[in-house]
């Protein structure tokens, strides 16, 4: 089984152009998850969600995924705007507090798997949390850890506490915005090199439209294309969806391009739509063409 550790929240998205998409299914926990469900059946969610959280969406969640690690909390799901501009910028704004955010986070005490082997998670909980996750699955015998930072947790004041996380887990999944406020580093590859000083084995870097960069400790760094889509509805998840992608194709091939490429493909479906679930049935064409126009090669290549 593969797991998403993370959050779920209801997203009220506003265009640029008026039109609004109201309690759309989101967070980084679920976004993530259909990006590891593109490529296989056995995912599931660790998060937790309010009392109020619409019944529908529950059964939604159930048809996808094993939900036996999505727990019921006595307060409101989280929920917030996520107002877009005509540059494709996104601005989210919490219209129920972010503490309650904080405290919907499934810690690894509530684990409710018991034995069942991990072969990889994409994790994505508050700093506190994340050290204690990854020992835990280590010592459950999980094979990779794939950590996406909260944004708040990227700032140079968290400089130290980055690096000591990223030194825990075996890749780090970040957008350029993120790596450049916590690292003080412009380009990718200061970036790549700071990050790798302070520890971090494998990193992920996400560049939106300029694809990815991923650079593994003693190997090329590859150049991920994006996959084209023939219309972009909603940016919100696809850096989710790309981390989710991404375990999947390091745990099934050991190669961080592969790795990057099933990133892209995964990316690419969480763009076409509102909210994080899509129908599957049908896809595996579509994926694999998708795969097969997904160009990687190292930097260095003119």
């Amino acid at each position: 089984m593969f797991l998403s550790i993370g959050s779920i929240i209801l997203d009220d998205i506003v265009l640029p152009n008026g039109v609004t998409r109201m309690g759309m299914l989101g967070g980084g926990s679920p976004h993530a998850a259909m990006g590891m469900r593109l490529w296989t059946d056995h995912v599931g969610l660790l998060c937790g969600v309010g009392s109020d959280f619409p019944p529908d969406n529950l059964s939604d969640l159930q048809a996808v995924f094993d939900t036996r690690g999505v727990l019921v909390r006595q307060k409101r799901t989280p929920r917030a705007w996520q107002l877009f501009e005509t540059d494709g910028s996104r601005t989210e704004i919490f219209r129920t507090p972010v503490e309650d955010l904080v405290q919907m986070e499934v810690s690894p005490g509530e684990y409710p798997f018991g034995d069942e082997q991990i072969l990889g998670v994409h994790l994505q909980s508050p700093a506190f949390m994340v050290i204690d996750w990854a020992r835990f699955l280590r010592a459950k015998g999980c094979r990779f850890i794939l950590w996406e930072p909260w944004d708040t947790d990227c700032t140079s004041q968290n400089r130290q506490t980055f690096y000591s996380i990223a030194s825990e887990v075996d890749a780090v999944s970040v957008s350029i915005r993120e790596a450049q406020q916590v690292t003080s580093r412009l380009s990718p590859p200061e970036i790549i090199e700071d990050l790798f000083i302070g520890g971090a084995k494998m990193v992920a870097l996400r560049m939106g439209g300029k694809g990815s960069l991923v650079a593994q400790v003693g190997k090329p760094t590859k150049a991920i294309d994006t996959v084209a889509v023939p219309k972009i509805v909603d940016f919100t998840g696809a850096g989710n969806a790309y981390g989710g992608g991404f375990v999947i194709g390091y745990c099934q091939s050991a190669d961080a391009g592969i790795a990057g490429r099933y990133g892209a493909v995964s990316a690419s479906f969480a763009l076409e739509q509102f909210g994080a679930l899509y129908a599957l049935s049908d896809l595996a064409a579509e994926r694999a063409r998708r795969y097969c126009l997904c160009e990687v090669r190292d930097i260095d290549e003119k």
